[in-house]
């Protein structure tokens, strides 16, 4: 009895025949709402016939089926024996050899007689099935070159198998291929969709037709910034597209930039620290003020999706599933510690001058320029760091952290401080704002001329993506692109760090994972709630590590 590969092929040599003995298998499929279970089965390869070198492979199990009878719903076990092809069918999750059987007709008949149901036994399921199956099968004497009489050893056997796979991470494609699907599901929703409906047809519009007012007036469109051409055209051309966000004249818009401001701090300080991590030092994901500035220029709402697929594919902290090493998820303790400074001098107060009044506070060409300078909030942000690095003396961080503590303590700390900072910031935005549009919705009184623009719809509800009618102003084209862009960048974010928690704490279930991610986006916000889940992975790594170096310590 051994393990074997669900896609091993039969071969044979066309200069002479090859007779290949129908052989036995214990298959184990996977169970979507109990993940560390397993539904048992056998399953039986021969050859087709004489003429065809095709394999045929026949599924023997009992399953549930759902009957009515007489308005009482029952869920009885029935006996199946169907053909199936291995390959084709994604439940399988491991299958091991058993060794051969002679004929499969007599294997047919025997297992067809093998009872089914709560009469043969209280304890009856798809398992006590299997193992009276291999019982008699062994008793007829139908199995050779393999020992099917010790149960508890075929099935630790098997057990042990998909926990060694496991480790390997052999199982985890399925998180690649969603994040996969996040990323190019969004390029229909956020640019495709807006270019049916006119949304960047309207904003082109602004800057290449005269008069060049922004919103209409009263504010002319500055095209020079920097007196570089190609700067200077780019800066011209996303100047439209973010002005009505920080204007206020379209509330639900304006109200939406906040909170997607809120979210995007999130995501920020994930890219940020991924990219400070000891495990992902000069690979791709080790630049994240590369990453972060595409933002601005590519689809938020793409790039994220693309940056955590290629976390998961090519960065060694991705790949290294079921195998978290503490190492390579510290970092430098004193620039982690740093970041929420660097964070707000790089990022939040920039945001905040961008949405001063003008012309009260700001003129219309002044703040076009913070705006066109908030842009690069992630060089900012960049640059912050570096200062302040070099500012910020040693013995300062030690004192803050601990004097004497370990490399890897002192970095548990700072990341338990910088999360807790940016999670405190998001989470802010996230309830003002909700607060907000459920006050405009709800009580009249709040403001009654304002209730219909800043209904909970209004703010959060992007323009379907099937939709084909064109648009009158490109307002609402802009806070459509940022909701999917949001959404988009939060919901594959949190399937990543939902992936990379699952790596630390293996035996947390799917429901867990769920209830966790539901739990920290009504705190937080989606964005936020990736953030928070990544805060934890973090805690249970560093926790297992320490309490791993407790005994040594005190040997």
């Amino acid at each position: 009895m051994f393990p074997k590969s669900l896609r091993r092929k039969w071969s044979s040599k066309p200069t002479a025949p090859i007779i290949i003995t129908p052989q036995l298998y214990l298959a184990l499929y996977a169970r979507l709402k109990y993940p560390d279970t397993y539904h048992y089965a056998l399953h039986v390869s021969a050859l087709e016939g004489p003429p065809s070198s095709e394999i045929r492979t026949k599924k023997y199990h009992c399953k549930n089926i759902i009957t009515v009878t007489e308005g009482t719903v029952s869920m009885p076990w029935v006996y199946e024996a169907v053909r199936i092809d291995p390959d084709s069918d994604p439940r399988i999750v491991i299958r091991v050899l058993l060794g051969d059987v002679g004929h499969i007709d007599p294997v047919d008949t025997l297992l067809e007689a093998v009872p089914v149901g709560p009469g043969s036994k209280e304890d009856f399921n798809c398992i006590s099935w299997v193992k009276d199956a291999l019982l008699r099968l062994d008793q007829a004497g139908f199995v050779s070159r393999g020992d099917i009489s010790d149960w508890e050893s075929v099935e630790n056997t098997a057990l042990a198998y998909v926990n060694e796979k496991k480790k390997q991470g052999r199982f985890e494609s399925g998180w690649n291929v969603f994040l996969g699907l996040i990323a190019i599901a969004s390029i229909p929703c956020i640019i495709i969709l807006h270019f049916q409906v006119g949304t960047f047809d309207l904003i082109e519009s602004v800057s290449q037709e005269a008069p060049h007012l922004l919103l209409g007036g009263p504010a002319v469109l500055r095209t020079v910034y920097s007196h570089i051409g190609p700067i200077d055209a780019q800066l011209t051309s996303l100047m439209p597209f973010f002005w009505p966000v920080i204007t206020g004249a379209m509330p639900e818009l304006s109200l939406f930039g906040i909170y997607m401001g809120g979210q995007l701090l999130s995501c920020l300080a994930l890219v940020v620290i991924e990219g400070e991590r000891k495990g992902n030092a000069w690979g791709i994901i080790g630049f994240p003020t590369i990453w972060a500035t595409l933002w601005v220029y590519i689809p938020f709402g793409f790039v994220q999706p693309v940056h955590n697929l290629v976390h998961v594919l090519f960065s060694r902290l991705g790949r290294a599933s079921r195998q978290v090493d503490v190492n390579a998820i510290s970092a430098n303790a004193k620039r982690i510690l740093l970041l929420p400074i660097s964070l707000t001098l790089g990022y939040i107060i920039p945001s905040f001058v961008i949405c001063l009044p003008s012309p009260e506070v700001l003129s219309h060409h002044s703040r076009q320029g913070f705006l066109a300078a908030w842009q690069f909030f992630a060089i900012w942000t960049a640059l912050w760091q570096y200062i302040l690095t070099g500012l910020v003396s040693e013995n300062k961080i030690n004192r803050l952290l601990g004097i004497g503590e370990t490399p890897q303590r002192k970095a548990a700390t700072a990341l338990r401080y910088t999360y807790n900072c940016v999670l405190v910031v998001t989470g802010l935005t996230h309830w003002v704002i909700l607060v907000v549009v459920i006050c405009y919705a709800f009580v009249q009184s709040y403001s009654p001329a304002s209730v219909n623009q800043l209904h909970p719809l209004l703010v959060f509800q992007p323009i379907s993506p099937f939709s084909n009618e064109r648009l009158e102003a490109f307002e609402l084209g802009v806070l459509s692109l940022l909701q999917y862009d949001t959404y988009f960048a939060a919901v594959s974010s949190l399937i990543w760090v939902l992936y990379l928690y699952s790596c630390a704490k293996p035996d947390t279930t799917f429901v867990t994972l769920v209830g966790k991610a539901a739990f920290f986006t009504v705190l937080f916000g989606p964005c936020g709630a990736a953030l928070a889940v990544m805060k934890e992975r973090d805690e249970t790594v560093f926790s297992d590590a320490a309490a791993s170096d407790t005994p040594k310590k005190q040997n």
